[in-house]
């Protein structure tokens, strides 16, 4: 028998700010580890490696859990971007994911994803607000994993840049 995926309590209370702070308005969101690169870019890269999208979740509990699942570099605390939908659409093609995110023999985890095929640049025109987590202390390792990750993000952003000064 197939079970969902149980939240935990930090999940929960994230995603219910995130929620609240939506305002009942058609929201996407977006949960990452890396909230001050993407503010400071202004930029929410495609994956690389992997396949050039953009993933957002209607559902604040989706995004407050990758928000909060820790990895080997991040900047030490999980964020939600909350994003108005028909904003994005002006902008970008979004699109609706209709395939279950992960599934095991016991248990799936239906994310209720929408996608974007492309680098969503200068989010400030489409953010409703962003919520946060607790910070937590990263080892020496995790910052050094860190600043090569924040390198390799900045060489993505000269070369949007150079992109976006040549077509113009």
């Amino acid at each position: 028998m197939l079970r969902h995926l149980k939240y935990t309590e930090a999940v929960r209370r994230l995603a219910g700010m995130a929620r609240q702070n939506a305002m009942d308005r058609e929201a996407l969101y977006h949960g990452t580890r890396f909230a001050e690169l993407i503010l400071k870019t202004g930029v929410l890269f495609y994956s690389d490696p992997g396949d050039p999208k953009v993933s957002f979740t209607r559902s604040p509990e989706v995004a407050a859990y990758w928000a909060l699942l820790e990895r080997d570099y991040d900047e030490g605390r999980g964020s939600v971007f909350i994003f108005d939908r028909q904003s994005l659409e002006r902008q970008y093609k979004v699109e609706a994911s209709p395939e279950v995110y992960w599934r095991t023999k016991t248990l799936f985890h239906d994310e209720a994803e929408e996608e974007i095929w492309a680098n969503v640049i200068d989010i400030g025109n489409y953010l409703i607000g962003i919520v946060s987590g607790p910070t937590a202390n990263c080892s020496h390792k995790h910052k050094t994993l860190n600043r090569k990750y924040i390198a390799r993000i900045e060489a993505r952003l000269l070369l949007l840049e150079r992109h976006m000064t040549f077509r113009r």
